[in-house]
């Protein structure tokens, strides 16, 4: 604008207005900065599921496990309820684990019993700015009634232990029909590969699956198990616990054997675990006899089967790798018959 003479002084230049900038435009503009102040002020927002649980069908005896998580402003708090009851831990057979805060929860179940705990479960998310729910229905089928095509373990996870900064792989074989998806949770809670930065992959291979975990640390340290999945129902592993050490370690036993004591002609199992790294070889001695052939040593873990027992005797588990052997000794103990007792109970029977 320039500016006008009055005088010899500079007087102001009157504005005028500019093609296009109609009062239209202008409460258009004005609406959508009104429109975007929410958003900026961090409005707040009631509860809403972002991860719903399923109905399952599940075996007699197994493990089940519900999942259900939800988002809001301020986060809010989730819980399960059962006949209207909120459903706490317990040592038992129960347990709730949270996760992201409290906005998630874990339903796990284990051992499950029919007809108790069959019922519809309900996961309840609340904040300040209201509540929201989601049920979910449990089925429970005994062994002998399952339907075709219900999914079997072929395969669980096993004992592991890896040094640290090296890759872990548990691996999962499933079969059922149609195909089971394989899932893996630790200590509880669902594994979720994104978060981990691509460390952490689950791999597939026809019945096969894998959880692969690159670049292992301690925080990757617990108890893992896969689950199998399809139309007809859900079947769980039994859990395996992953170790993460520095490198390296002397063998040290897991589980020990325990001594046991049996009747003439009994049956037992003999169960040695050993941890390392590097995973030590177990074997079963009796004496100086081998009783796992060289050829065939396991790795970590070795189960000794004893059928029709009829001396007593000491059984020794050894542990052994690079870095050391280690042992432990087990006694099988059969009790001896009473032979005057039966001889007393038998001319008891004749003169009766």
């Amino acid at each position: 604008m320039t500016p006008q003479t009055v005088g010899g002084l500079s007087a102001p230049a009157k504005l005028t207005s500019r093609p296009g900038r109609s009062p239209l435009l202008l409460l258009l503009l004005l609406t959508v900065l009104l429109l975007s102040l929410p958003s900026l002020s961090g409005a707040s927002e009631p509860p809403r599921f972002i991860q719903i649980p399923k109905d399952q069908i599940a075996v007699s005896g197994g493990t089940v496990l519900f999942v259900c998580q939800a988002t809001g402003e301020p986060r809010p708090q989730v819980e399960w309820r059962k006949k209207g009851k909120t459903i706490v831990s317990q040592l038992n057979r129960y347990e709730v684990r949270k996760f992201d805060g409290g906005a998630g929860a874990v339903l796990r179940i284990q051992p499950m019993r029919a007809p108790g705990d069959e019922a519809t479960y309900e996961c309840v998310a609340r904040n300040t700015q209201g509540e929201a729910s989601v049920t979910s229905k449990l089925t429970i089928l005994s062994e002998d009634k399952l339907p075709h095509g219900f999914p079997t373990i072929d395969m669980g996870p096993q004992l592991k232990v890896v040094e640290r900064s090296r890759t872990a792989t548990m691996l999962c074989a499933a079969s059922g029909e149609p195909e089971p998806v394989i899932t893996w949770f630790k200590d509880f809670l669902p594994v979720d590969p994104s978060a981990s930065g691509g460390r952490i992959k689950m791999l597939k291979s026809d019945s096969l699956g894998a959880l692969q975990i690159e670049n292992s640390d301690e925080t990757d340290q617990g108890q893992y198990e896969c689950a199998a999945s399809n139309s007809q129902g859900v079947r769980f592993s039994a859990p395996a616990n992953l170790y993460v050490r520095e490198c390296c370690m002397p063998p040290r036993f897991h589980t020990l054997p325990t001594n046991h004591e049996l009747m003439p002609g009994g049956s037992v199992n003999l169960t040695c675990e050993a941890v390392g790294p590097p995973m030590p070889s177990v074997k079963w001695m009796l004496g100086s006899e081998d009783l796992t052939p060289e050829d065939s040593m396991p790795i970590g873990r070795n189960v000794l089967e004893l059928t029709n027992v009829q001396q007593s005797a000491n059984y020794t588990c050894v542990a052994m790798s690079s870095l050391g052997t280690i042992s432990a000794e087990v006694e099988v103990k059969v009790k001896k018959q009473c032979i005057s007792c039966t001889s007393k109970m038998r001319t008891g029977a004749a003169v009766a």
